[in-house]
């Protein structure tokens, strides 16, 4: 279909010329010597059978046909760059799907690590709590999900198998020291799709175990504000809450150590049509990393 057309060099060493009437600073702006612009330019008047430059002492000067080529040319050459432009950014961009609570507890505290490591690469989150098609959503390029990793699926990673416990605030803590009559905050999730995991309090002595008041977020970040705001017990994974645990905002509640059990898991998923992309695979390889 473009068979016949010049070269693409020959019309950049025109629109530069002509843009800048001189062959000399054409030559320089594209690395080139003068005598290479001067040599595809001759090129480009033969294939086009006219004469695109009028050559005086010290410039140069369009022709008719010239002034007409250019306006196509610089109008192409600018379409192109923006097309080259628009998918370089989307090579550089990550857009992740994940849960909102894995996001602001676990993954934003730590993205910073991840840019100092990748600074030419970014990472875009997109939350909730629906799980989405990334093998043919194109909005998406990775997916972090939580439940059961699906063995079987060569496009699911396995990332890191979670454990649950009973977090509080110091001053909690020291306020209600033993289970009985204390408040425990847990998840009953928006996605129906995950089993349901709550504390089992048959460790408990019976009569500690009836006074425990367990109430319910549909969300485990709310649960963590809940309990950073001294208002009970979190029943939380100890990955959302490594942050709070760290800096002892939040610290294991001794009363209910006998809760602590196994959760679910957290994987990601890696639609076909990245499996060879390096940015996909150095944000996973690096979650992978971090999370171990």
């Amino acid at each position: 279909m473009f068979a016949r057309l010049p070269s693409l060099n020959s019309f950049r060493a025109f629109e530069a010329a002509a843009r800048l009437k001189s062959f000399k600073d054409a030559a320089a702006e594209l690395y080139v010597t003068p005598t290479a612009i001067s040599h595809q330019i001759r090129q480009l008047e033969a294939q086009m059978g006219t004469q695109l430059f009028e050559r005086k002492t010290r410039s140069v000067v369009l022709t008719l046909e010239g002034e007409e080529l250019l306006l196509c040319t610089h109008q192409a050459l600018k379409q192109l760059q923006s097309g080259v432009n628009n998918i370089r950014r989307q090579a550089s961009t990550i857009t992740v799907s994940t849960t909102s609570a894995f996001a602001s507890l676990w993954l934003v505290p730590k993205l910073e690590r991840f840019r100092q490591q990748h600074p030419e690469l970014d990472v875009v989150l997109k939350t909730g709590e629906s799980k989405e098609d990334v093998e043919h959503d194109r909005r998406f390029d990775v997916a972090i999900r939580y439940g059961h990793c699906p063995a079987s699926d060569p496009q699911s990673i396995l990332l890191t198998k979670e454990t649950l416990c009973c977090v509080a605030s110091p001053s909690y803590c020291e306020q209600v020291k033993t289970a009985a009559n204390a408040t425990v905050f847990t998840t009953r999730w928006q996605n129906t799709d995950l089993p349901a995991i709550e504390p089992s309090l048959e460790s408990l002595t019976p009569a500690a175990a009836a006074s425990v008041s367990i109430r319910y977020f549909d969300q485990e970040n709310h649960a963590v504000q809940a309990a950073l705001a001294s208002q009970g017990v979190a029943f939380i994974s100890t990955l959302l809450v490594q942050q709070p645990l760290s800096e002892a905002w939040l610290i294991p509640h001794p009363a209910f150590a006998s809760l602590q059990k196994t959760g679910l898991e957290y994987y990601a998923v890696i639609p076909s049509r990245h499996k060879q992309t390096a940015a996909v695979q150095q944000f996973v390889s690096w979650l992978q990393q971090t999370l171990t």
